[in-house]
């Protein structure tokens, strides 16, 4: 390439007018950026590297020609020209940008951020450069940091609709503020009509604000403009669920495998597509947290009705429970980060594998189709008459269970949760025993509650970190009561009597009305009327557990 730029050497150089070979050069340059607007690769290339024969440290001729080898997808020869533009003028932040895009396409993203880091260093204004650094800190869920880039970048130029999409994005995921995310996402909308992201991303705040309506008519639109989307597809699928419109949505479900990495394992089986099963062994694959795999595993009594042998993969924490409640079947707890899949050695080879997600596809296809149960999982007897003696030892009167806190940074934590103080109407009856089922780190909390309001509740740390002891304990409850966790779907699949506190931006799986799921027959919803407030629940529940009841 060097020879190419520059030409042989002769044994002896003329005399060179330095002015007239820059600007011969610049002339050059500027004829050749005329090729490239018009789409004139070949012609672009050829007038560059007649400017750089003139004037090798032309950092604009370098930059040129590196946009028109990763036009033609010359990633190489792209970043070799990239970083003489970058070592010609190191004021040029572009050249950095440049090669910050080229190290996304190798999937390098820990060169792209330094190259990107040192693109904004050089010109703190470069939009486009802080929106992919934006990206990449979001990505590793640093929230806080991608909002200051994309909200620079829109400082700078107000209508850069990526910027505002992905500020509209983490404003949601990162700070659950739906109304001001709906409101950047609409901005960059008018900023740009064909931004399919832009759609993509409303869909996903208006299904988190329950109007699945809405969330499936722009996700509509993001698939015009960009058909096959993975993420407007996902949020479709859950925006059709949450409506409980299951034969729509559970089909647009099984994008979700594009986006999992957990679901894109190497198990050596074909898919089951819903065929016949009699005489084969399905592998039926662990997927998502604690919750989704207690609450698709409903469907596993008739997946193990239908099939010759069945292996069960699960969470480590559910593999005594599963192995119990499901005994026609091998259940192997694994780690589903991991592709590690030696554990598939003490298994018979499947003929056929599904993800316990996709199990409701062939099988929850209408309310209708969702079976009455008293429960499908099944605790240890023995444990389960030993909570039921401890709780007794409290004394009479009924023994609730709860949760409090549910969540993450990322999964709504702050619409999921309720302060412990907040449920003082309910510690207020008289002759009930408040047992903890939480299971984030709470004795401050508790403490403080008994300090400040002489309520004691009773929290057994062995029942929490063991998640079989955890089901023995809600089996020997009366009652509990919980804001959207694991243990809502631990009771209801225990077929105890559950009551959920709901936000009024609920997780898809609580459907957006109604005080009942067909997941679980003993589960009862106890929805907000506003987002954030939660003292009309409280009240209600408050009424209900009152011992004389409503009214």
């Amino acid at each position: 390439m060097w020879k190419k730029l520059f030409g042989s050497t002769p044994d002896r150089a003329p005399a060179r007018d330095p002015a007239g070979s820059r600007s011969a050069a610049e002339a050059l340059l500027a004829q050749a950026r005329s090729a490239y607007e018009r789409g004139q690769l070949d012609a672009g290339a050829q007038l560059a590297e007649q400017a750089l024969a003139q004037s090798h440290d032309l950092a604009q001729a370098h930059l040129l020609l590196g946009l028109i080898h990763r036009k033609n997808r010359r990633w190489e020869d792209a970043a070799d020209c990239f970083n003489l533009a970058a070592c010609f003028d190191a004021g040029r932040a572009e050249a950095d940008y440049q090669l910050g895009l080229i190290a996304l396409q190798r999937g390098d993203a820990a060169e792209a951020q330094h190259a990107f880091e040192k693109a904004v260093l050089v010109q703190p204004g470069h939009a486009d450069a802080r929106v992919n650094l934006g990206k990449l800190l979001l990505d590793q869920g640093r929230h806080e940091q991608a909002a200051e880039h994309f909200e620079r970048a829109v400082t700078v130029y107000p209508h850069h609709a990526q910027a505002l999409s992905n500020l509209g994005f983490v404003l949601l995921k990162g700070f659950d503020r739906p109304d001001e995310a709906l409101a950047r996402i609409d901005e960059a909308i008018r900023a740009d009509p064909a931004l399919a992201d832009a759609h993509c991303n409303r869909g996903m705040v208006l299904q988190y604000l329950g109007r699945c309506e809405e969330a499936v008519a722009a996700c509509d639109r993001a698939l015009e403009i960009e058909p096959g989307m993975a993420e407007a597809r996902l949020n479709r699928a859950l925006a059709l669920l949450m409506m409980g419109d299951f034969a729509r949505g559970w089909p647009e479900y099984e994008v979700r495998k594009r986006l999992h990495r957990s679901l894109q394992r190497p198990f050596p089986a074909a898919e089951w597509t819903g065929e016949p099963l009699d005489g084969k062994t399905l592998l039926v694959y662990a997927e998502q947290g604690l919750g989704d795999e207690i609450m698709f595993a409903s469907c596993l009594p008739e997946v193990l009705a239908r099939a010759g042998r069945c292996v069960i993969e699960s969470h480590l924490k559910l593999e005594r429970l599963f192995a119990r409640s499901f005994p026609a079947a091998m259940v192997i707890g694994a780690d589903q980060g991991s592709d590690d899949l030696g554990w598939l050695e003490r298994a018979p080879p499947p003929d056929c594998k599904v993800a316990i997600g996709s199990l409701p596809r062939h099988l929850r296809t209408s309310h209708g189709s969702f079976p009455r149960h008293d429960g499908y999982l099944r605790a240890d007897p023995g444990r389960v008459a030993y909570w039921r003696a401890r709780l007794a030892a409290l004394g009479a009167g009924p023994k609730i269970g709860l949760s409090w806190r549910g969540g993450s940074a990322s999964s709504k934590q702050i619409y999921r949760s309720v302060a412990l103080s907040g449920l003082l109407p309910l510690f207020r009856l008289s002759g009930m025993h408040f047992v903890s089922l939480q299971y984030t780190d709470c004795a401050a909390e508790m403490a403080a509650l008994q300090a400040e309001h002489g309520v004691h509740v009773h929290h057994w740390q062995e029942a929490i970190s063991d998640y079989d002891e955890t089901a023995a304990l809600v089996s020997a409850l009366d009652q509990v009561v919980s804001v959207q966790t694991a243990v809502v779907h631990l009771a209801g699949a225990l077929g105890r009597p559950v009551w959920a506190m709901v936000p009024a931006a609920p997780e898809w799986r609580y459907q957006r009305s109604g005080e009942r799921l067909p997941w679980y027959p003993t589960l009862r919803l106890f929805r907000q009327s506003t987002l954030g407030e939660w003292r009309d629940v409280v009240e209600r529940l408050r009424v209900e557990l009152s011992p004389a009841g409503p009214g």
